[in-house]
């Protein structure tokens, strides 16, 4: 394979990965900037290339053949690390950059963490922009290695390298009870009890569950909402409990009338992390970003 050839078919691969993530080539052509057509010729020569079909129409979607679903990870990973080397040779200059910077936060917990964040990172980047997007825990390893997230702060998780972590910051766990409500909060109480859940996720169990569970203890789940917000209000109407961090307990009830009892059982701390991935280390505007975010956050959390 000679010198030109080489370089076609590094330009040609962020194609494939293109039309592997968006699935249609039109979307593919659109997260590109390039027109459909040139989709269409790259994609004929990526095929003569391989001498295999790559992808299949599958209704409306490109499913991609044993091949591509081969050869599509170590791909992803190898220009993410290119893009990541030529960043790397870049000085970033918060002050002129007009970089956009995506973090990666559970809407349960968004409410306390982005404001904060934003409020100083704005100062320090006043050009750049910033945004807060959910991501699913089975997508957090390519989100971050597509550059849709920059980063990712979620409670700790069960991810290993190529995706990276540090500890950001530990808080206990505390109840939240409507403030009619003056009886002692025993571990009686609190199981006999009917309690919210609060996740962003469609199903599944939260942390509280499963560090309860760890004690060989169940609760009662008498609903389950997206937002603290949401399961304050329902707390303050109700005879329901509300288990979260102390950090958010402490805004809601003074907002809602509500009272806040410490758990009775001895449930573990909640921990969050900062996530990243290792292929984009070296870049300079990530590291100042998740040098920031851990020096705004870490102080601004409680931790026992």
């Amino acid at each position: 394979m000679n010198e030109i050839h080489f370089r076609l078919d590094l330009n040609l691969l962020r194609v494939l990965v293109a039309i592997y993530r968006e699935g249609q080539l039109n979307r593919a052509a659109a997260a590109l900037h390039i027109t459909p057509s040139a989709i269409s010729h790259a994609l004929k020569r990526l095929r003569e290339h391989f001498n295999d079909p790559l992808f299949e129409r599958d209704n409306r979607r490109m499913r991609p053949t044993v091949l591509c679903e081969k050869m599509l990870p170590e791909m992803q990973e190898l220009l993410a690390r290119m893009t990541s080397l030529v960043e790397r040779s870049q000085d970033f200059q918060p002050i002129r950059s007009l970089r956009t910077f995506r973090l990666g936060i559970p809407e349960a917990i968004e409410a306390e963490l982005f404001p904060v964040v934003y409020r100083k990172l704005v100062k320090l980047a006043p050009n750049c922009r910033f945004e807060s997007i959910a991501i699913p825990h089975a997508q957090l390893a390519d989100t971050l290695l597509q550059r849709h997230a920059d980063l990712a702060i979620d409670v700790a998780l069960p991810i290993g390298s190529p995706v990276q972590q540090r500890p950001l910051s530990q808080e206990p766990f505390v109840v939240l009870r409507r403030d009619s409500n003056k009886e002692q909060l025993t571990v009686n109480s609190y199981l006999a009890s009917r309690h919210i859940a609060v996740s962003s996720r469609a199903r599944g169990t939260v942390l509280e569950d499963y560090l309860l569970r760890e004690l060989g203890v169940e609760r009662q789940l008498a609903v389950r909402v997206q937002s603290y917000q949401t399961a304050a209000s329902l707390c303050a109407s109700s005879n329901a409990l509300l288990t979260l961090p102390e950090r958010i307990a402490d805004r809601l009830v003074t907002q809602f009338p509500l009272r806040k009892w410490p758990v009775p059982l001895p449930i573990a701390d909640t921990r969050l992390q900062l996530y990243w991935h290792d292929a984009h280390s070296a870049d300079p505007g990530l590291q100042w970003l998740l040098n920031k975010v851990t020096a705004v956050l870490s102080p601004a959390i409680k931790k026992p």
